[in-house]
């Protein structure tokens, strides 16, 4: 090898092996090989491998051939070629991206890279769009979420961001993922595992969230919004290992953007949706496709006595004044937990139980007081075991007194 580094911009050539100092910009290199025997090695930054094709001794021919690779360059670097005949190096710079749809954030790039990303105005709350543009099907790039001080607050996997060429992740929407501090208007987002590999990261306004409709499907994360009437939502997932998952925030004004989480359910479950004065904003993460299905509240389960399912659903009550005994028929004991969240018709919360699974799980009843029109929001056992609900009318004594706290609820 040469002693020092031959330094090139957008083309070089040589023979045999070279050691190269690029200066240009990132973008695609297109590298031919001359040689009479398939030998060439072409190393990176940080020693990455970025070509390595071998053939035996055996296959060396006395004709030359030609072979062809495509390399992505993440901007300067040191090259190393360690084995090679004849060779030649030209690079494709990226396009220049520009910010569309609202945008205000826009930046292409190849390779492994930390991206410093511009605060969407005072507020903060925005969409994160991730676009893998070109690469290996088999390269499943992740995300890290930092402070603009290097913090690392959030990874993002591949399984969040799902088998898809766009993902989009709700940013500053918690405390969590809060990626800009009130005084800074800056954050960072490094791009990791994604050799060889052309991208896009974007930042949107809440604006571009997609709409949900009746039933919405899709492949890995994305953020949608419901604007429609107070509803159940149900999430369920393509395949049964698939991994999804689900949270919803209610869009408040103010400084915090965001400012508190909805629900998180897990994989074919429901929850109510569109009961704040504003919005909803929905997160869904996962490795695979998934369907969103809006219930009118008009249309849920309803019971007086007893109601029994398989999957996480909400349901109203319609009988009288009552208590409520909550309990799961599975033998599994983490696996085959259940709960139940309550609320009244006006959506106010008011009681919360969790049941065990087990070989005990019949005498562990949890008991809930239920008022006519009460919303109980009932998480499954994950095994589909099954879930029941029994109601139990108070006496007359139990029934004037729920009537009276059932009067002064409805008075607040």
């Amino acid at each position: 090898m040469t002693a020092d580094p031959r330094p090139f911009t957008l083309a070089a050539e040589g023979t045999g092996p070279s050691e190269l100092d690029y200066q240009g910009p990132q973008g695609w290199a297109t590298v031919v090989h001359h040689a009479h025997q398939r030998s060439f090695t072409l190393i990176g930054a940080g020693n990455t491998q970025l070509v390595r094709d071998r053939e035996h001794e055996e296959w060396r021919t006395v004709e030359p051939r030609t072979w062809e690779y495509r390399v992505g360059l993440s901007g300067p670097q040191r090259l190393r070629i360690e084995e090679a005949e004849r060779w030649s190096i030209s690079v494709t710079p990226l396009e220049r991206d520009e910010v569309e749809d609202g945008g205000v954030f826009s930046r292409r790039g190849i390779g492994e890279q930390r991206v410093e990303i511009v605060k969407p105005g005072r507020e903060g709350a925005a969409i994160l769009e991730f676009t893998k543009i070109a690469g290996e099907p088999s390269t499943r790039p992740a995300l890290f979420l930092l402070t603009e001080y290097g913090r690392e607050l959030e990874y993002l996997s591949r399984e969040d961001i799902g088998r898809t060429d766009r993902a989009r992740f709700l940013i500053d929407a918690d405390v969590h993922l809060r990626v800009w501090s009130p005084s800074l208007s800056t954050g960072q987002v490094m791009v990791v595992q994604a050799d060889n590999c052309e991208w896009r990261l974007r930042v949107l306004p809440l604006s571009a969230a997609r709409p949900v409709e009746t039933t919405t499907t899709g492949t890995g994360a994305d953020v949608l919004v419901h604007r429609g009437p107070p509803a159940a939502v149900t999430l369920r997932q393509e395949k049964h290992w698939a991994f999804v998952r689900m949270r919803g925030f209610d869009m408040e004004p103010g400084d915090s953007g965001i400012v508190h989480s909805a629900f998180h359910v897990r994989p074919s479950e429901s929850d109510l949706i569109g009961v704040g004065p504003e919005p909803t904003l929905i997160q869904i993460t996962g490795d695979d496709g998934w369907e969103l299905r809006i219930t009118p509240l008009g249309e849920l389960r309803t019971f007086d006595r007893e109601i029994r399912g398989t999957v996480g659903e909400v349901v109203r009550y319609t009988g009288p004044p009552a208590t409520a005994q909550v309990s799961t028929a599975s033998w599994h004991e983490w696996g085959g937990t259940a709960s139940v969240g309550v609320r009244t018709a006006e959506f106010t919360r008011k009681d919360w139980v969790f049941v065990d699974g087990g070989p005990l799980a019949r005498f562990r009843n949890k008991r809930l007081e239920l008022l006519p029109g009460m919303l109980l929001t009932v998480t499954a056992p994950k095994h589909g075991s099954g879930w029941r609900i029994r109601a139990q009318e108070h006496h007359r004594g139990q029934r004037q007194a729920q009537r009276q706290a059932w009067r002064r609820e409805r008075r607040r």
